[in-house]
C-alpha cells in the first residue's frame, strides 16, 4: 500500500486501538502497520511527543525507526513517509504526529488525525517547523541514493555544509575560517555546483569536492537516507 492508498483508504479516520477514539497516534500506528509491514508500532507512549523523547524505551520503535532532529539550520528536512513529531507546546498535552507527503526547509506536507481535538483527517501544509522535535524514519528504506560523478554539475535540493577533507583521518574537518565564502559556508538550496572528486565513506556516505571552493560537502547521508542533490 502507498502513501496515496493509506490516505484514500482511512480518509474518515481510524482508531487504531479502540481506546480515546481517533487519535494521531492511532493513524501513525495504521500507517505504519499497512504501509510499512510494523504493528503496534507506537504502542506504549501515551502522548504523541514521547514517541521522540522516549524513543530509546520502546524497542518496537527504536528497532525499526531512525530519529532524526530538526536540526535549527535545517540541513535536513524530513521526507515523504517520515514520521513528524511534535512537542508538547504545540498545544499543552500531548504533541502531535503526522505523516509527511513532502518538505524542504520551511514547508511541510502532511496528512493527519485530530489535528482538531475531533478525529478529523486533512491533508495540510504547515509553514513552519514551530515546535517540531524530529521526526522517525523506516530503517533499511534507502530510497535516496543518488549517482554523482566527477565533472557532474549537481543542483542542491538541500542545503549542504562545506568541509575541508584531512586525508590524514578517517573523517571530515568544518572549516575554520569561513572568510572566504560569500555569506557562510553553507551551500544554499538551488545552488549549482560542479563536482571534481566523489569519495564514498566506510560509512557509505557520499562526498563531493567542488574545485571553486576548494572544500567538500556530503551529497548523500546514508544513516538518515538525506540525499543533498
Amino acid at each position: 500500500m502507498t502513501l496515496d492508498d493509506f490516505f484514500k483508504k482511512y480518509k474518515s479516520g481510524v482508531d487504531y486501538d479502540g481506546y480515546y477514539g481517533k487519535q494521531c497516534v492511532d493513524y501513525a500506528n495504521a500507517f505504519a502497520k499497512e504501509v510499512y509491514g510494523v504493528k503496534n508500532a507506537f504502542v506504549g507512549p501515551y502522548y504523541a511527543y514521547q514517541i521522540y523523547t522516549d524513543y530509546g524505551k520502546y524497542p518496537t520503535i527504536n528497532k525499526n525507526f531512525t530519529r532524526i532532529a530538526n536540526d535549527s539550520v535545517k540541513l535536513n528536512h524530513p521526507s515523504r513517509g517520515d514520521f513528524i513529531i511534535w512537542a508538547k507546546e504545540r498545544n499543552g498535552t500531548a504533541g502531535h504526529i503526522a505523516i509527511v507527503v513532502s518538505a524542504d526547509e520551511h514547508n511541510i506536507t502532511v496528512i493527519e488525525q485530530n489535528y482538531d481535538g475531533k478525529g478529523s483527517v486533512r491533508k495540510h501544509t504547515y509553514t513552519n517547523y514551530n515546535y517540531v522535535l524530529g521526526w522517525l524514519r523506516l530503517k533499511n528504506s534507502k530510497k535516496n541514493t543518488p549517482t554523482v560523478k566527477a565533472g557532474q554539475i549537481v543542483r542542491l535540493a538541500k542545503r549542504a555544509v562545506l568541509y575541508n577533507y584531512d586525508s590524514s583521518q578517517s573523517g571530515v574537518k568544518q572549516l575554520s575560517d569561513f572568510s572566504n565564502f560569500s555569506g557562510d559556508a553553507i551551500l544554499k538550496v538551488g545552488a549549482h555546483v560542479q563536482v571534481a572528486k566523489v569519495k564514498t565513506k566506510a560509512n557509505k556516505n557520499i562526498w563531493a569536492y567542488v574545485d571553486k571552493y576548494k572544500a567538500w560537502f556530503c551529497v548523500y547521508d546514508y544513516q538518515n537516507d538525506v540525499s543533498k542533490i
